[in-house]
């Protein structure tokens, strides 16, 4: 079941749906949906060295300098064709009967720009900034305005059976995004 604005809103007076800096539920609840903000870090794959024809994706692939430019600004221009890792400014923390998704919002889609490529789950226990997966597929550059835009959206389902303390997200020892204050995950299963 989708979770409906007055849910959300039950949900975060509650305060068993929590938002690190608090959201204005005025301006970013809608109908079924939470719009977060882009926060102000980005990473972008650096030019790879010659040498490397093609990478594997584990967790040396995250610890690589040599890989990934880690910028921090107040804005960021997305140009056409272009990859960026990004992040919420929001920090989510959702319960235990609450899985998210996230997903972009229609009127960046329609300037060519994806949200996220893939992997939209948010799991029960999350606790986090979402990075976000930003590519431009449109024929113009996007600048991208830490703090402003809200490129994402958040939907909440509810689950059908609340998950055990044991058994949320952040306890298992591969849960690499848990926590997570940069745009790559401290580790990753392989």
């Amino acid at each position: 079941m989708v979770l409906s604005r007055p849910d959300i809103l039950r949900y975060i007076a509650e305060r068993k749906l929590r938002f690190e800096p608090e959201i204005n539920v005025d301006l970013q609840v809608d109908q079924v949906s939470i719009d977060l903000h882009l926060g102000p870090k980005f990473t972008t794959f650096k030019d790879p060295p010659k040498y490397l024809t093609s990478v594997q994706v584990d967790h040396s692939l995250w610890d690589s300098g040599d890989l990934w430019n880690h910028i921090q600004a107040d804005s960021f221009v997305l140009l056409p064709g272009n990859f960026v890792l990004a992040q919420t400014l929001e920090k989510v923390t959702l319960p235990p009967d609450l899985a998210g998704l996230v997903e972009g919002r229609s009127s960046w889609g329609r300037m060519g720009v994806s949200v996220h490529i893939t992997a939209p789950k948010i799991d029960p226990g999350f606790d986090g900034t979402i990075t976000l997966e930003m590519a431009n597929f449109g024929l113009l550059p996007v600048t991208l305005i830490a703090k402003k835009h809200t490129p994402a959206q958040l939907i909440l389902l509810q689950v059908s059976t609340p998950l055990a303390t044991s058994e949320l997200y952040g306890t298992g020892q591969d849960d690499a995004f848990q926590g997570q204050t940069s745009p790559l995950p401290t580790k990753i299963k392989s």
